[in-house]
């Protein structure tokens, strides 16, 4: 049933009345809870909650672990966050492993964003998830893209000018990007864990998780060629000529991914632009393929070069599977 209202204005604040029938249906009056969403093409839905859903919620917000072995209790941890619980109380007894325990969870604090403990006593520690950053998944996605471009980028520089220092820099923001990674995860999970998700928002966060795990891939390959670019300063090499093939590739693959983060992800893209962007990006993942078979014979720095040249290669298959996710925009002439 479609009906139109009017707005109204009581005290400096905007109102509309509900439909009385939607009300009765669902036996809703005065200081009745109801859930809001604002859909993406800015239409709303108002859904009722009702004490049973209420309950569920809550239960589902706080998960409890029982550490028997001390060697899962970081997995525990790690499945409990990215799983969307908002509380994690870890029980353990004794004292042995109490100082386990709590050096784990020092260090899970390190890794997952937003992860405080609130309680604790000599047999339990309570975490919960107080991140204050935003939820916009398309923006923590891209702010993603942003450290592992930076990876890779810096990665070549640091070959081709011999800075061994920067080189070394590079793993360390592997770190930032994997707990963006988790805390992307974590909101998408809890996004589609909501009864209120339509089946097109549903497709799209499936997408842009995957695109996530991509650019985290993206992150871990560049953390590879940085390894393999200090050992090759080590060792020194005189390949200029794959070292330059490398340079150029890496730059057109450049181009293609600073596109894809400087644009927001939940736009959809022109179907041409796009299938260029695909073809020059096989063209340059057969051209990496090529200079990594090139190197011939089996010194330490033409098998370090091969290592840095792969890295690179699987760089572009993963900027591949990125452009394959980004939604279509589709454009019928009359």
């Amino acid at each position: 049933m479609r009906k139109a209202y009017r707005l109204q204005s009581i005290g400096g604040s905007i109102y509309v009345a509900l439909p009385k029938e939607w009300l009765r249906s669902f036996n809703l009056d005065k200081g009745s809870v109801v859930e809001i969403v604002t859909d993406a093409d800015g239409s709303i839905r108002i859904r009722p909650i009702d004490a049973e859903d209420k309950v569920r919620r809550n239960q589902t917000s706080r998960v409890t672990v029982d550490v028997k072995d001390i060697k899962g209790t970081f997995s525990a941890i790690i499945t409990s966050y990215l799983r969307g619980f908002d509380f994690i109380t870890v029980n353990f007894t004794g004292s042995s492993m109490e100082r386990e325990v709590k050096r784990i969870l020092d260090y899970a604090r390190q890794v997952l964003l937003g992860l405080e403990i609130v309680d604790m006593d000599s047999n339990s520690v309570t975490l919960q998830i107080l991140s204050t950053i935003e939820s916009d998944v398309p923006s923590l996605i891209k702010n993603m893209g942003k450290i592992a471009r930076s990876m890779y980028i810096d990665a070549l520089n640091a070959l081709l000018n011999s800075d061994r220092e920067l080189a070394e820099a590079i793993p360390l923001r592997d770190f930032d990007l994997n707990r963006l990674y988790f805390y992307v995860t974590r909101t998408i999970r809890k996004k589609i864990s909501s009864l209120l998700v339509d089946q097109r928002e549903l497709l799209k966060l499936i997408d842009f998780r995957m695109i996530a795990k991509a650019i985290e891939e993206i992150g871990d390959e560049a953390k590879k060629a940085a390894k393999g670019v200090v050992q090759l300063i080590q060792i020194g090499s005189d390949l200029e000529e794959e070292v330059h093939r490398l340079k150029r590739d890496v730059h057109g693959l450049d181009q293609i991914f600073e596109r894809i983060i400087r644009r927001s992800l939940s736009l959809p893209i022109d179907l041409i632009e796009l299938y260029e962007d695909m073809r020059i990006c096989e063209e340059l993942e057969r051209d990496l393929g090529e200079i990594k078979n090139s190197i011939m014979g089996n010194s330490i720095k033409e098998h370090t070069l091969f290592k840095i040249i792969d890295a690179y290669e699987n760089i572009a298959i993963r900027i591949y599977d990125v452009l394959s996710l980004i939604p279509l925009k589709f454009e019928i002439e009359v």
